[in-house]
């Protein structure tokens, strides 16, 4: 009995869920029929407010021994992390380390930031399928962490300059870099005057909706647009492409075949 164990950190909104996890879910059962596709969130508050709503998730120790307990002896547990940040090492790895003796195999995959052709594909996805607007810049938040500088950015923004791409990289997190007065500065250096606005999140929510394209004040549209800059909002999570979808599904693949 063979498994694949979707871990993500999840999706507390209805429709951001079903549009990015939901699907994603969908496109890799039907890439690989032949395993179980299972779920697991790793966010305990995100799972407490699903459970209000009556809507029920496992954590991922959860998940694992409820596959333990029906009898599956092959798990491979997929993450749908951008990156391998705290949330990947103390909720993942460690966990899918404390279950390595209840199974006959367990095995856990890659974030999507992992090896160099990781970065490539990404970068080739957001050129391809958000773009640069002529004439403009490309502005991608993403989330950033209140522990630990991540250099995963820092990686992407590297692809992104050698490209000669008018693309910047920043986050929400406000204790992390590369933050908004390091995109400001990018912007006026390039002398750009229209700015596409894009989540460099799995899914939407909150941090899309407010943090990025809300009207309030500390929104980065509404800082951006009292600097002089037009600014276009695409609201839709990564998740909602099927072309980014298809870079998990192909390392979900990998994982299976390893």
């Amino acid at each position: 009995m063979k498994a694949i164990l979707l871990t993500s950190f999840g999706v507390a909104d209805d429709g951001a869920r079903a549009a990015c996890l939901d699907s994603l879910a969908a496109d890799i059962r039907a890439a690989l029929p032949d395993f179980e596709l299972r779920e697991a969130y790793t966010s305990n508050f995100i799972r407490g407010r699903l459970a209000k709503k009556g809507i029920q998730k496992d954590s991922l120790p959860e998940a694992l021994e409820r596959l333990a307990g029906e009898g599956f002896t092959e798990v491979y547990v997929q993450p749908t992390h951008l990156t391998p940040g705290e949330e990947y090492e103390k909720k993942v790895k460690a966990a899918v380390e404390a279950f390595k003796n209840r199974f006959e195999q367990l095995t856990l995959g890659e974030t999507l930031f992992c090896s160099e052709a990781d970065y490539e594909q990404v970068a080739d996805f957001l050129q391809g399928e958000i773009g640069v607007p002529e004439g403009g810049a490309l502005v991608l938040l993403g989330h950033g962490s209140p522990h630990q500088h991540n250099p995963v950015y820092e990686k992407l923004q590297a692809i992104f300059d050698g490209r000669g791409q008018r693309s910047y990289i920043g986050v929400v997190e406000e204790s992390d870099t590369p933050n908004y007065p390091m995109v400001l500065s990018h912007l006026q250096k390039a002398g750009v005057k229209s700015v596409r606005l894009a989540p460099l999140l799995l899914s939407g929510g909150v941090h899309v909706t407010e943090d990025m394209a809300g009207e309030g004040e500390a929104s980065w549209k509404s800082r951006l647009e009292r600097e002089g800059f037009q600014v276009t909002p695409l609201l839709r999570g990564l998740g909602e492409y099927p072309a980014f979808r298809a870079l998990y599904v192909k390392k979900a693949q990998q994982l299976v075949k390893a």
